[in-house]
């Protein structure tokens, strides 16, 4: 290759590098330039037309004198508080709204939720009532049964339709149903109650009476304000969370009974028999239990509050956390001398105070004590 040739060769490769340089330089330009369009335009929105100009004059200022006066940092200092302030409040609301809309789904979910359990509940209740034509057919069986019962039979009933009737009282489940086009709070079995109102009324003996109120389940009875009468058998009876408000049963056999969360607010069990019958957190709040046999029951929880229990059996009477205000006392029969003293210091029980200035225990045989007035 002579010199000519390769100083020709180095033009080719130098025009190329130049060319490839030009490229390159354009691509940079460019980019510069995008960066700049991108800049312009995403600083209105940021930074705002009023912070821009402002900022533009400060500029321009400097390069023309050298220096900024205090108008043009006052104005460039008010636009950014302005603009922060802004900023902020938009950044405020798009952080709201989606909680809001959070908030009101949830609330529209749960809505749709109790509509939905609402419909089960009063589909429930249909289908529980309905069970009052088996009830029906088997307290129809009842009848004809005692009807034809000998003179020694004592009325009890034989085991095939003792089965029945328990069968019966486990399918009656507690519902919530509609009351004043209102769902009622508490679940509750108004068929149950119907059930227990007819056996005790039916004059069932009461070995037959022990066996269903033993292996059936009478919990959450409504009884409410009814009227049973003196003297009645229900001794073994699962009563527990039933609504005995109001009803009058005097003289009533429950000994043994499991009456847990009762409601029987003004109930009257005057002379009832409550032996080792079991009120954990009953509400007996106004209560007539004058006369009462509460030998060994299980009061635990239960509120006793403006309660009589004149001449009432306190005798071995669990009342661990029990509401004892108001409550009456007069010739209560108890089964230790310092029983005053006892429930007010070692059981701490509330309206304790009352009965220690109310009342002084009277010793009254060897091993029984009574409550009289100071």
């Amino acid at each position: 290759m002579n010199e000519q040739e390769h100083i020709d060769r180095l033009k080719r490769e130098n025009k190329l590098l130049q060319d490839q340089l030009d490229k390159i330089n354009k691509g940079k330009q460019k980019k510069r330039k995008f960066r700049w369009w991108l800049l312009k335009k995403s600083s209105t929105p940021i930074l705002g037309n009023r912070l821009k100009r402002s900022i533009n004059s400060a500029i321009t200022e400097y390069k023309e004198y050298k220096t900024v006066s205090v108008d043009t940092v006052s104005d460039v200092s008010s636009n950014i508080i302005w603009r922060i302030t802004r900023i902020g409040l938009f950044a405020f609301f798009f952080a709201v709204l989606p909680s809001t809309i959070l908030v009101v789904q949830t609330l529209l979910l749960k809505n749709q939720n109790d509509l939905v359990t609402n419909q089960s509940d009063l589909v429930e209740s249909q289908r529980r009532s309905s069970l009052v034509f088996v009830m029906d057919n088997v307290l129809g069986d009842l009848n004809e049964e005692l009807k034809y019962k000998g003179v020694n039979s004592k009325n009890n009933i034989s085991n095939t339709l003792q089965a029945r009737i328990v069968s019966l009282s486990l399918a009656m489940k507690p519902y919530r149903y509609s009351e004043e086009g209102k769902l009622i709070k508490k679940k509750i079995s108004p068929e149950r109650g119907q059930l227990l109102y007819s056996l005790v009324k039916s004059d069932l003996g009461e070995q037959s009476l022990s066996d269903v109120f033993y292996a059936g389940d009478f919990e959450y009875s409504d009884l409410k304000g009814v009227t049973l009468g003196r003297g009645l058998y229900l001794k073994y009876a699962r009563l527990n969370h039933s609504d005995l408000t109001e009803a009058n049963i005097p003289a009533v056999n429950l000994e043994s009974s499991e009456l847990r969360e009762a409601e029987m607010h003004k109930v009257n069990l005057s002379d009832a028999n409550l032996k080792r019958s079991r009120l954990i957190r009953a509400n007996l709040n106004n209560a007539e239990l004058a006369g009462a046999d509460l030998t060994n029951a299980n009061l635990s929880g239960a509120d006793l509050s403006d309660a009589d229990l004149s001449e009432a059996k306190l005798w071995g009477t669990k009342l661990i956390d029990t509401d004892l205000s108001d409550v009456i006392l007069d010739n209560a029969i108890v089964h230790r001398q310092d029983w005053i003293a006892y429930v007010a210091d070692s059981l701490d029980l509330k309206g304790s105070g009352r009965i220690e200035d109310t009342y002084r225990v009277k010793k009254q045989g060897k091993q029984q004590f009574i409550l009289v007035a100071r």
